[in-house]
C-alpha cells in the first residue's frame, strides 16, 4: 500500500507540472527564444531553408510604404536596393521592413493556454501574405523548436516531482 501511495503522489506531481501555468510558460518562452530569431533575423523558415532572396526587378516604393525615408521612391536594382538603402538587407528576406511585425510577434495567452503570434490582425494577415508570397511555412514550429519544447517539458516536469 505504501508504493502505491507514493506512486500516486508521483502521479499527481507530474498531473500538477502539466497543467501548470509555469511550466507552460517557461516551454514556450524558451521555444520563443529561438523562434522569433530564426525568423526575423536568420530569415529561415520552418524546414530551416531561407524564407526567400529580395527581388532585384526594378522596383518602386512610396515614402509612405518606406521603412525610413531614402530620398527617393524608384529603385533600378528592385527591392533588393530598397533594403539596402534602408540598411535591412542581409542578402535574404527577414520579414523586417518597418520592424512593426517583429515588435508584435510574440507569446500570446488566451486563458490558460499559451502560444505564439500575433496581437494585431494586421501584422497577422501580413504573416500570411508572406507565406503565401514565398510559398513557405515560416511561422510554424521547425523540428528542433519542437524537440526544444519536448525537453523542456520533460526538464520540468521531472524537476517537479
Amino acid at each position: 500500500m505504501v508504493v502505491a501511495n507514493e506512486l500516486k503522489a508521483i502521479i499527481d506531481k507530474v498531473n500538477k507540472a502539466i497543467r501548470s501555468e509555469r511550466t507552460t510558460r517557461i516551454a514556450v518562452s524558451t521555444v520563443f527564444a529561438v523562434h522569433k530569431p530564426r525568423i526575423f533575423e536568420k530569415g529561415l523558415d520552418a524546414n530551416n531553408s531561407q524564407i526567400g532572396q529580395y527581388s532585384t526587378k526594378p522596383a518602386s516604393v512610396s515614402k509612405q510604404q518606406q521603412a525610413k525615408n531614402t530620398g527617393r521612391t524608384y529603385f533600378p536594382g528592385g527591392y533588393s536596393e530598397y533594403k539596402s538603402a534602408v540598411g535591412k538587407n542581409p542578402g535574404f528576406v527577414i520579414l523586417r521592413n518597418t520592424d512593426q511585425m517583429y515588435a508584435d510577434y510574440g507569446i500570446i495567452q488566451r486563458g490558460n493556454k499559451f502560444g505564439l503570434g500575433f496581437q494585431n490582425k494586421t501584422n497577422y494577415d501580413k504573416s500570411q501574405w508572406m507565406q503565401d508570397k514565398y510559398d513557405k511555412d515560416i511561422f510554424d514550429h521547425s523540428e528542433q523548436e519542437l524537440e526544444l519544447l519536448a525537453k523542456t517539458l520533460e526538464f520540468e516536469i521531472l524537476k517537479a516531482i
